[in-house]
């Protein structure tokens, strides 16, 4: 039986939530300060193996090593490729086109393409009508978000980039329903595990980008530490925190820090790093979010048919 969300004591779930969203939306500024001095695939690589150092580190802690067969291996492998190898490098290449605030509030489609891929990958799951308003709405809501009237100024690369990742973001969430729905084994160790094998995705990337900057590693370089913030909080507690907020206060709730990364992303954004917010982005971020609002909506379960009968061939 679940428990309704309104009996879950805030301190339940409350700090994880607020933890999640910090680290979610402090990633983009982190990443646009990290590619002062490293390649975009660097900065992929530094941040997966900072989190799986971490991550590693808190599996050794649980005195619980995984016992995983080479086929769960693989599962976990691809949707690795898919959720934490190829954007981690995408979304470094967009930043270079795109403001830290724009590829924030791109970064909130990933819930559309969630809808767009277990409809198209799922077949038992039913779209509802609310789901397919949702998904157009989701597109009118980026055209809006990106000014697609300002046809000269259109950021065309950087968008695509950031939405190819959004993208492998929701193919990847598809995939690990389908291929790690009978891996028994704890959201630490998976996660552990899923960004160690990523990191062999995107490690002959960042070895073939040009070399850093001259001081770019050096214990005073504001580039370094950025990395290793977005690899310590970013790609390891907030996987974590994010499915505290799960087993405490249910998917939904988890789910809506969809509506709070691009939140924090803005501020610090404008706050810290002097960006423009144009009053289009707002706009289109608040008709995108409805749309991830209405394809979120999950479809009633259709009442249980009789089973069919079939003859046999004739």
């Amino acid at each position: 039986m679940v428990t309704p969300l309104s009996e879950v004591p805030l301190r339940a779930w409350l700090p994880y939530f607020l933890g999640v969203s910090l680290a979610w939306g402090s990633s983009f500024l982190f990443i646009e300060v990290a590619l002062r001095g490293f390649a975009p695939a660097q900065v992929a690589l530094g941040r997966l193996v900072f989190g799986a150092v971490v991550l590693i580190g808190l599996v050794l802690a649980m005195r619980r090593l995984p016992r995983l067969t080479w086929r769960a291996v693989v599962s976990i492998g691809v949707v690795g490729v898919v959720l934490s190898g190829i954007p981690l490098i995408l979304i470094p290449l967009a930043q270079q086109h795109l403001t830290s605030i724009l590829a924030s509030l791109l970064n909130a489609t990933t819930p559309l393409w969630t809808a767009l891929f277990v409809a198209l990958l799922i077949p038992t799951e039913r779209v509802s009508r609310a789901q397919l308003i949702g998904l157009v709405l989701g597109a009118v809501g980026i055209a809006v978000l990106l000014g697609a009237w300002r046809v000269d100024d259109l950021p065309l690369l950087g968008a695509a980039l950031m939405l190819g990742a959004t993208a492998c973001y929701g193919i990847g969430s598809t995939l690990s329903r389908v291929l790690l729905s009978r891996v028994q084994q704890s959201p630490v160790v998976l996660s552990a595990t899923q960004i160690s094998l990523s990191i062999l995705v995107v490690a002959p990337f960042a070895l073939a980008a040009p070399a850093p900057d001259a001081g770019a590693i050096a214990l005073d370089s504001v580039s370094l530490w950025a990395l290793l913030a977005l690899g310590v909080t970013g790609t390891s507690f907030a996987y974590v925190w994010f499915w505290k907020i799960v087993k405490a206060a249910g998917a939904t709730t988890a789910a809506s820090v969809t509506y709070a990364v691009p939140v924090v992303a803005t501020v610090l954004g404008v706050v810290v790093l002097g960006e423009t917010l144009h009053w289009y982005e707002p706009v289109g971020a608040a008709i995108v979010l409805t749309g991830v609002w209405l394809a979120q909506r999950r479809p009633k379960p259709r009442p249980e048919a009789a089973p069919e009968l079939k003859g046999s061939p004739a």
